[in-house]
């Protein structure tokens, strides 16, 4: 049994070494992603203007008045002066071909109270200067910056991978013999001494030490990248988990799905009606549209700062009726154990040290991963050596 599953943890740890690496030390920057953001950009988010913010509505209607060729999908809204607003935009349809327009998709930032247009730039644009940084390291950390959901894919399997190979390292930890504690007590320890014995230690007590948070950080994967293909219906096993609106929206024919008559305003509003009602005492701090679903989402909070998940309203496109809601700390075991998955992944379940913790875990991690490589590659040349000095023989 234990060959098998020093087998599992070799293979699974190379073909996931490289990527846990990459995630690792881009989640570590991204630990304090919109902190960086805003002191790399100040321009983007300080604001002069002063007095009465403008209707959401307002914002949007200047942007697509300004870009014909642009649609907003999705907005943060300011509550006050000083903040600026965000709306991202994609590119419309050309009535003439049936097909989009050549615009690449961009985010606008706004003085909430003239509407005068901060600063512009395309979201998860290459690389590396201080408007773009950001933005792709975000993509990046979640699909690689691969095209379509090929990357979503690809980072979803290696953290299912990751999960596996967290009880399967535990696992191989636990001695073979008695007495139990003083053996496995050495696995905690690192004595250090020549390279590939201090790496062998690091990589063993590290693992050990840091289980119980690495562990969830690799639950909290699978649900960023595969929640209704394999988090959803994993915990659905032990809590019922409803579908969201996305899912339910996408199982509607597309003739039923209604055309688009509700505004951004209009929404808004309703959102206030609506979170007035259910007593929710967040103010409003995102708003979205799917173009595909017809439906509106409006989300109470701001940067995921909420330590149980935000709460969200979901409205229909047509008529504004209320499709679903996503109430932070209500709902079934699974729902509410779902809806802590963003904010146990950012650390911000804890505030600013759960963040402080996920940057040095993101660094770790990486730790983890070129120690494992290392010592298979030492192990790799002893088991060649070995075989020639037999075939000499």
């Amino acid at each position: 049994m234990r060959a098998i599953l020093v087998l599992l943890h070799r293979y699974m740890g190379l073909a996931t070494a490289v990527f846990l690496l990459l995630a690792g030390l881009t989640g570590s920057v991204l630990a304090f992603h919109h902190e960086l953001d805003e002191w790399l950009n100040p321009e983007f988010y300080h604001t002069p203007g002063k007095g009465p913010v403008l209707a959401p509505g307002a914002l949007v209607d200047s942007v697509q008045a300004e870009h014909p060729r642009l649609q907003v999908w999705y907005m943060e809204y300011p509550q006050e002066a000083g903040h600026a607003a965000l709306l991202a935009a994609v590119p419309r349809t050309d009535p003439a071909t049936g097909q989009p327009y050549t615009e690449r998709n961009q985010v606008f930032y706004l003085d909430p109270v003239t509407a005068h247009q901060q600063g512009q730039r395309f979201w998860g644009a290459c690389c590396f200067q201080r408007q773009n940084l950001v933005p792709f390291l975000l993509e990046f950390h979640y699909n690689l910056s691969l095209p379509g959901n090929w990357g979503l894919w690809l980072m979803g399997l290696v953290a299912i991978a990751w999960v596996i190979d967290c009880f399967v390292a535990l696992l191989l930890t636990l001695p073979r013999g008695r007495p139990f504690w003083r053996k496995w007590a050495t696995a905690w320890k690192i004595k250090g001494g020549h390279a590939y014995r201090l790496n062998f230690d690091l990589h063993r007590a590290a693992g050990l030490w840091l289980w119980l948070l690495l562990l969830p950080i690799a639950i909290s994967s699978v649900a960023m990248n595969l929640p209704s293909q394999v988090f959803k219906p994993v915990v659905s096993l032990l809590s019922s988990i409803e579908p969201s609106v996305y899912e339910a929206r996408g199982r509607v024919p597309a003739a039923e799905l209604g055309i688009t008559r509700l505004t951004y305003q209009q929404a808004y509003e309703r959102a206030l009606e609506e979170g007035q009602r259910l007593g929710l005492k967040e103010t409003i701090g995102e708003l979205y549209y799917s173009f595909e679903y017809n439906f509106y989402g409006a989300g109470f909070g701001r940067h995921d700062s909420q330590a149980h998940g935000k709460s969200w309203l979901f409205f229909h496109g047509t008529d504004g009726r209320l499709l679903g809601q996503e109430i932070a700390g209500q709902g079934t075991l699974g729902e509410r154990f779902y809806r802590l998955q963003l904010p146990i992944h950012g650390g911000r379940i804890i505030g600013t040290t759960g963040q402080v913790i996920i940057a040095l875990l993101g660094v770790l991690i990486a730790v983890l991963a070129l120690t494992g490589i290392y010592i298979w590659w030492r192990k790799l040349i002893a088991r060649r050596s070995s075989k020639m000095r037999k075939n000499r023989a």
